[in-house]
């Protein structure tokens, strides 16, 4: 809290003063959203956009993160009927923003389990759900664990839209009732790209990177400590065969610079800082992206992609599925637990690579770099995939609409 700032802001929402919101209108429904960060938040864009288009709904979004709450307040502000922190998951101040807000229906978004506000919906009655929920293996295997204890973390009352016919049967197995669970898929999908960028597109973005457009790309996609040395070490190893590599790096954190600009400063690459913008207009090798919420537009210039967060000693992993959606080929670390059925699904089809030791994660990408026809081949079965996964939007949005009238 301290290192990235701004939970001072609506403090006394966190505290559950939260406004007094107007009567409720017996012809709409109200529900309450509860998405943790920007990625949360990305997910349920177009859920949010279904909603806030009836005149039958009106929505209540909190959130948890400094950076949500700001692109929350910046998209969706004027067609909110409120928004703010989520409060402090203890009684006092669960009850007091429930006794606020007054909801229909309660939605959390992913893997979000919080016993007093579910205590607080099984209590007055309202139906509670999860959507595009998932467990990675660390929370399923620690959930397995509680036996007699499940109940305070997992109320019978609780419906899952899961993001995956697995995370379905996990949430089965750590208590959630059979007929409370539905396997919609994963929404992550339907906020990538359906088409990868043009040409002409692709050659602009990597000219506004600083790139030449001949030049091959490779992305460090939302990175962690340790990650962007390995890059660098790959990218030098690449140069000095005489390929025009250049490395566009994406920390997970933008608070991370000054950190990722020590590791820069030990290699001899000409360099560009998103947030320091210049007039120089010459050409660099690398580019450091230290911003928040761009990870879309800045990868339609890479052509090679590593996922991050799946280098030891972290093994949790970021999304793969907008990289790939993009028809970029991807090389991921020994694990992914937080996607670990769609990175399996990706490697199977050949969108993806996984190495299993740091050095094998080298390997795949000097073996991408130097093999056109090979990134070519993991282009097409990335989009081959992503064609086939529907629209899992569509599908929670029609559940949704059933526990709305029910």
């Amino acid at each position: 809290m301290i290192k990235r700032g701004g939970y001072g802001k609506k403090l006394k929402y966190r505290l559950g003063f939260w406004p007094r919101l107007p009567d409720k209108d017996s012809k709409r429904t109200r529900i309450w959203i509860q998405a943790v960060s920007v990625g949360e938040l990305s997910s349920i864009h177009s859920i949010l956009h279904s909603f806030l288009s009836s005149s039958n709904f009106e929505i209540v979004l909190s959130g948890t993160t400094s950076t949500g709450q700001k692109i929350a307040e910046q998209k969706y502000s004027k067609e909110l009927l409120a928004s703010g922190p989520f409060p402090l998951d203890w009684f006092p101040f669960s009850w007091l923003t429930w006794s606020r807000i007054k909801p229909d229906l309660a939605i959390c978004v992913d893997s979000e389990l919080w016993p007093e506000h579910m205590y607080q919906a099984k209590k007055k009655g309202i139906p509670f759900c999860i959507i595009n929920g998932r467990l990675s293996d660390r929370s399923y295997n620690r959930l397995r664990k509680l036996g007699i204890f499940q109940n305070l973390l997992i109320p019978k009352h609780l419906q899952i839209l899961a993001a995956s016919a697995t995370q379905e049967k996990r949430w089965q197995e750590i208590g959630v009732a059979k007929d409370n669970t539905f396997s919609t898929g994963n929404l992550k999908i339907d906020i990538s790209p359906a088409t990868p960028p043009s040409d002409s597109k692709k050659d602009q973005r990597k000219k506004e990177l600083g790139f030449p457009a001949s030049s091959l790309v490779l992305a460090g996609i939302s990175t962690w400590p340790g990650e962007e040395k390995l890059l660098l070490d790959v990218l030098q190893e690449i140069r000095q065969t005489k390929i025009d590599a250049r490395l566009l790096l994406i920390p997970r954190h933008a608070e991370r610079r000054n950190e990722v600009k020590s590791t820069l400063s030990t290699f001899s690459f000409s360099y560009r800082q998103r947030t320091l913008p210049s007039n120089n207009t010459s050409e660099c090798i690398v580019y450091l992206a230290d911003t928040t919420g761009e990870l879309i537009d800045l990868i339609e210039g890479a052509d090679i992609g590593f996922l991050g967060k799946t280098l030891p000693p972290r093994d949790e992993g970021q999304n793969p599925i907008e990289p790939v959606s993009m028809g970029i080929p991807l090389v991921i670390g020994p694990a992914c637990t937080n996607f670990p059925e769609t990175c399996q699904e990706l490697v199977i089809c050949g969108a993806a690579q996984q190495g299993d030791s740091i050095e094998s994660v080298m390997e795949h990408l000097h073996s991408l770099i130097e093999n056109e026809e090979l990134r070519l081949q993991m282009k097409k079965a990335g989009l081959k995939w992503r064609q086939e996964q529907g629209s899992p939007t569509e599908k929670t949005i029609d559940k949704l609409l059933e526990f709305c009238k029910n």
